[in-house]
């Protein structure tokens, strides 16, 4: 195996065992056995377990976007951009391999340990936010975007932990009424009694 392909096995081998296990429950030794690589392969390219999992949660950062900015740029009206967001987690819930929010599980298992995990995992939450941020900004008020941005991001992640607890088939869809009827709201704020 070569040199590079040796340390991409240890990568994807990690990634598909945190997503399956999470990430203190996952060892060293595990990982090694299953990527087929010496201790000392692992060790010559992460010094520290934590280095691993920063690279999992960087490169499961760059290839989620990627791939829900390249479904999004297929749609063609701000509303339907919006949509494939939920139709893209629609997917991936369904996903054989899924297993919740790597970035969250990082968030909650590493929330003691500041440090550069907690760091990759929070901005890939911003990141997502922003990402919503401009697909909204032909939707809705530009007073109003940040904040319904948040708030789509949190049914994001309700619909995520919806799925991993069984409800793949309407998570992603149910989060998309919900945020429907944000938008209706934002777009037309009834008048406070």
């Amino acid at each position: 195996m070569a040199t590079s392909s040796k340390r991409q096995a240890i990568v994807d081998t990690a990634t598909r065992l945190f997503t399956q296990y999470g990430y203190h429950a996952v060892g060293i030794d595990r990982i090694i056995e299953e990527a087929g690589v010496a201790k000392m392969t692992l060790f010559r390219y992460f010094s520290t377990k934590n280095d691993l999992i920063s690279e999992v949660l960087t490169q499961r950062a760059h290839s989620a976007l990627g791939s829900m900015a390249s479904a999004v740029a297929t749609r063609n009206t701000p509303i339907e951009r919006l949509r494939e967001v939920f139709s893209w987690h629609d997917r991936w819930f369904n996903a054989r391999d899924f297993g919740g929010c790597m970035f969250t599980s990082a968030l909650s298992e590493f929330h003691a340990e500041p440090g550069e995990i907690i760091r990759i995992s929070t901005k890939q939450k911003v990141q997502l936010r922003l990402f919503i941020q401009n697909l909204l900004r032909d939707l809705v008020p530009a007073t109003s975007i940040e904040s319904t941005a948040r708030q789509v991001v949190m049914l994001l992640d309700g619909a995520t932990l919806a799925a991993v607890i069984g409800d793949k088939t309407n998570a992603a869809n149910e989060a998309w009424q919900a945020t429907e009827c944000l938008l209706h709201a934002v777009q037309a704020p009834v008048a406070m009694l």
